[in-house]
C-alpha cells in the first residue's frame, strides 16, 4: 500500500512539473565600451564648409565653363561646395536657348563627376561699380517665371548635387534689392511679384531641397514671425524650405542692410535666425573690411555670430581682407572646422557576440561641435563587414534615425541603433561600422558624399564608412 501511494505521489509530481512552464534563462552577450579619440584635423565633409564662388556664365558672350578637373582640384583642397552665379544678362527679354540650357546642364554633370555640391543663383546683372540703389536692369516678372519653368527640368534632374539654392533673379546680383522691374518693393518688401517668384522656385525644386533668402524680414512677411520648431521642421512647407544667406556678413552694425537700423529690432531678427536656422542652411560671404566693419570682423565677434546664426557655409574667395584677418588673428582654422556640422563620437556600447536572426543593438554617444546641423536628408546605416571575406551587410534599423536633428545645442547625446541580424548571416567575426551616406541613389555609394566623423582612426576614405573599432562574433540560430 505504501509503495502504491509513493508511486501515485511521484506520478502527480511528474505531471505537475510537466504542466508548469518553467522560465528559460538566456545568457546576455557581454558589452564592450569603446572610447574614441577626437581629431582636430581639417577635412572635407559634404554640404558644409567654405565654398569657392564661380561664374560659369559671365557677362556678355564670354563663357567660363568649369571642368571636372578644376572642380576635382578644389575637392582635393577640402572644398566640397561651389556657389555658382549664372549671369543671364543676354536673356532679359528672351527665352533661354537650347545651347545655353545644355551648357548649364553640363556644369552640373561636371560637379557630380568631381564629387561636389552646388549653391546655384541665377541673376540678370552683376554690378562691378556704382552705389545703391543699383540701376542695372533685371527682367520682367513674366520673363523670370518663364526662365524658371525652362530651368525646372535641369534643377529637378540635378537636385542631387544642389546643396540649396539662393533665390536670385531679382535686382542687383540677384540679392533682392535694386530691382528695376519692381520685383521687390524697396519700401514695403514682399509684393505679389516677389511672392510669385518664390512660389515658382519652390515648385521648380524637389520638396527636399531648400532655397535661401538674404533678408529675414522678407521671410517673416511671407510666413510669420514664429521660427520653425522641431514639429514643423523638414515638413515640406514653404516656411520649412526657406533658409538664409547673408552677402555682407559683419560688414557693419546692420550687415549693410541685412538687418534693421533699429538696434532692438535688429536683435530680434538675429534671435529669429538663431531659432529658425536650427533646421535650415545659413550661407553667405563677407564684403567689407573698412572702418565700419572693424568692430565686427575680429575673431571673438565672428565666432560668436557664426555660432549664434548657425552658419553652414561661407565664401572663401571674398572678402579677402576679412579672411586674411581671421588667419592673422588665429581663428581661421576653427571657423573652417566648425562651419556646418562637425560630428564626433565619444563612446559606443557594442555587444561582443550575437546570434543570426536575433536582435542586435548598438548605442553611440556623439557631440556636434559645429555651428549648425545637417539640413538635407541623410541616411544613417549600421554595417557589419566579415573579416573572412570582406562581405558587407547593411542592417535595416528598427527605428530610422534623422541626423538633421543632431543640433550643436544638445551637448553629448546617445543614439540607439537597434536591428535584427539576417537569419542567414554566416558564422564568423564581423567588424562594426557606421555610415552616413547621401540618400540619393546616384550618390549613395560615393564616399565623397558620405559624412566623416571627427575622430582618429575611424574614417575609411575608400568606402565612406566610419569604423566603430569593435568586433562581434556571430553564430547561427541553433547554436
Amino acid at each position: 500500500m505504501r509503495r502504491m501511494r509513493a508511486s501515485i505521489l511521484i506520478s502527480i509530481c511528474v505531471i505537475y512539473l510537466l504542466s508548469v512552464k518553467l522560465p528559460v534563462y538566456s545568457q546576455t552577450a557581454p558589452i564592450t565600451t569603446i572610447t574614441y579619440t577626437a581629431s582636430d584635423e581639417l577635412f572635407a565633409n559634404p554640404e558644409r564648409g567654405f565654398y569657392h564662388q564661380d561664374t560659369p556664365m559671365w557677362l556678355g558672350d564670354e563663357r567660363d565653363p568649369l571642368t571636372t578637373d578644376i572642380l576635382t582640384e578644389g575637392r582635393r583642397e577640402g572644398i566640397t561646395m561651389r556657389r555658382w552665379y549664372f549671369l543671364m544678362d543676354e536673356y532679359r527679354e528672351t527665352a533661354l536657348d537650347t545651347e545655353i540650357l545644355a551648357y548649364i546642364e553640363s556644369q552640373f554633370t561636371a560637379a557630380r563627376a568631381a564629387g561636389v555640391k552646388i549653391i546655384p543663383r541665377f541673376a540678370y546683372n552683376f554690378p562691378e561699380g556704382g552705389e545703391y540703389p543699383y540701376q542695372e536692369p533685371d527682367a520682367a516678372l513674366e520673363q523670370v517665371l518663364a526662365h524658371i519653368d525652362q530651368l525646372t527640368p535641369i534643377l529637378q534632374q540635378n537636385s542631387d548635387v544642389i546643396a540649396f539654392m539662393e533665390i536670385g533673379f531679382v535686382g542687383a546680383w540677384g540679392e533682392w534689392h535694386s530691382s528695376t522691374h519692381h520685383l521687390i518693393d524697396e519700401e514695403t518688401g514682399i509684393n505679389a511679384q516677389s511672392t510669385a517668384i518664390i512660389n515658382r522656385l519652390l515648385t521648380a525644386l524637389p520638396p527636399d531641397r531648400m532655397i535661401a533668402m538674404r533678408y529675414p524680414p522678407y521671410k517673416q512677411q511671407l510666413y510669420g514671425t514664429e521660427p520653425l520648431t522641431e514639429a514643423t521642421a523638414f515638413s515640406g512647407s514653404p516656411q520649412s524650405r526657406m533658409g538664409a544667406h547673408n552677402d555682407c556678413f559683419l560688414a557693419s552694425d546692420t550687415d549693410w542692410g541685412t538687418y534693421s537700423e533699429d538696434a532692438a529690432e535688429r536683435e530680434t531678427q538675429r534671435r529669429y535666425l538663431n531659432a529658425d536656422n536650427r533646421y535650415l542652411p545659413q550661407g553667405g560671404e563677407t564684403c567689407n573690411a573698412a572702418e565700419d566693419a572693424q568692430p565686427y570682423i575680429g575673431c571673438e565677434n565672428v565666432l560668436h555670430d557664426l555660432d549664434l546664426l548657425r552658419f553652414s557655409t561661407l565664401n572663401l574667395d571674398y572678402h579677402t581682407g576679412v579672411l586674411d584677418g581671421w588667419r592673422e588673428q588665429g581663428c581661421f582654422d576653427e571657423i573652417a572646422q566648425r562651419l556646418g556640422y562637425r560630428l564626433r563620437l565619444i563612446e559606443a556600447q557594442i555587444p561582443t557576440s550575437a546570434q543570426a536572426g536575433g536582435d542586435f543593438s548598438v548605442n553611440i554617444t556623439l557631440i556636434n561641435e559645429g555651428f549648425a546641423s545637417p539640413y538635407n536628408p541623410r541616411n544613417l546605416e549600421l554595417i557589419l563587414r566579415a573579416t573572412a571575406d570582406g562581405q558587407v551587410y547593411t542592417l535595416p534599423l528598427k527605428q530610422p534615425v534623422d541626423p538633421r536633428f543632431w543640433l550643436p545645442d544638445a551637448g553629448a547625446f546617445t543614439v540607439t541603433l537597434a536591428t535584427v541580424l539576417p537569419a542567414a548571416l554566416p558564422d564568423g567575426e564581423y567588424e562594426v561600422l557606421l555610415s552616413l551616406p547621401d540618400p540619393r541613389p546616384s550618390l549613395a555609394s560615393r564616399p565623397e558624399y558620405a559624412i566623416r566623423l571627427a575622430n582618429a582612426r575611424v574614417w575609411e576614405a575608400e568606402t565612406g564608412f566610419n569604423r566603430l573599432l569593435a568586433m562581434v562574433d556571430v553564430t547561427g540560430q541553433s547554436r
